[in-house]
């Protein structure tokens, strides 16, 4: 599926060549391709992606802020709406690394994302806002939506939550709007030069939903409040609402327990053991369990107490994949699964 160029750069770039030249994409048919895969909850829809190539053979003139020309990379500009891949919630679109054509396009970059597929659930009137979005940068250019991002390596694996925020403006008109308030700004920003899967499952908390309501009179000390799912109100002079009070009021955990710094060393994790019983390769007759946390990343180093089907209690640590001591078939399925109190 392949986009037309803007039409303000292709008159540019025929004025510099004096003659025409063809500036389509044609992607060879060996090109290497980057899946990028979309999660998509229920009550959301995938939104349409903003995939971005770059030339350096086909440049044009620019000026900076003082005035002075310089040239620029020729940029070329589609959209590709996500195939739903058979009966399931993924939805997905194929990016060729290589653009091809006489100005050997390369992909430089895509945006996509997440929005509510049905607004008006939350009331007549009401649009959808801002959230739920990914950039992804391919090369060393910023993106349409600024910096490259954060710098990642190989494949780009993400699974954000995001609460549905209905917010409503007075000052300039009156607009009622749901968004998904999320991690970060309106965008995740990444930068993956090696990536060829690029997956995004963000996970929706529809049961948390989170109320704004924005200054009527435009004056000093008047903030907009927001009313949180445990009905408290606040109103610090804030435009975005707190992620991790969000976070902090579904699962009962401390607030910062959720930043990157916190989060492995928090006495609570919310372990679970997965159901599987996963015999041991080398040692028959034996298997062992994995035990992850609330996100499905598996705890290393983790204490448990698991009472066997026979009444054998098998008490220790994980391994650094989260996996159990192997213990004997006969203690399949389990009686009791216990995490004790961990020592940090």
């Amino acid at each position: 599926m392949i986009g037309k160029m803007p039409i303000a750069l292709l008159s540019l770039l025929f004025s510099l060549s004096g003659c025409a030249k063809d500036y389509s994409l044609a992607p060879p048919a060996n090109s290497e391709q980057i899946t990028v895969t979309v999660k998509v909850p229920k009550e959301l829809v995938a939104e349409t992606m903003q995939v971005m190539y770059r030339s350096t053979l086909c440049t044009f003139t620019d000026r900076n802020a003082s005035g002075e020309p310089y040239q620029r990379d020729g940029y070329q500009s589609l959209d590709i709406q996500p195939l739903r891949r058979g009966q399931s919630d993924l939805y997905e679109a194929k990016l060729a690394v290589n653009g091809g054509g006489a100005c050997q396009w390369l992909l430089s970059n895509v945006i996509f994302g997440v929005a509510y597929a049905n607004p008006t659930h939350f009331g007549e009137n009401v649009t959808y806002g801002a959230g739920g979005g990914v950039v992804v940068v391919f090369d060393d250019n910023n993106s349409p939506r600024g910096k490259t991002g954060i710098e990642i390596e190989g494949d780009l694996i993400l699974k954000k939550e995001y609460y549905p925020w209905v917010s409503e403006s007075f000052i300039g008109g009156y607009r009622k709007r749901v968004s998904l308030a999320g991690e970060g700004d309106i965008y995740l920003s990444y930068q993956a030069l090696t990536a060829r899967k690029v997956h995004f499952e963000p996970v929706l908390h529809s049961d948390f939903v989170l109320y704004s309501a924005g200054p009527k009179v435009k004056k000093k000390g008047n903030y907009t409040s927001f009313t949180y799912p445990d009905g408290n109100v606040v109103a610090d002079g804030k435009w975005h609402p707190d992620f991790l009070r969000l976070q902090t009021i579904r699962t009962g955990r401390v607030a910062d327990c959720f930043t990157v710094g916190r989060y492995a060393n928090c006495p609570d994790r919310r372990p679970q053991l997965l159901p599987e019983w996963l015999p041991e390769p080398d040692k028959p007759g034996y298997g062992h369990y994995v035990i992850v946390d609330e996100w499905g990343n598996e705890l290393p180093s983790y204490g448990y107490r698991l009472v066997g089907q026979d009444g054998h209690i098998f008490q220790n640590r994980t391994d650094i994949k989260g996996r159990t001591k192997p213990m004997p078939v006969s203690t399949h399925p389990l009686r009791k699964v216990e995490f004790p109190v961990q020592a940090w």
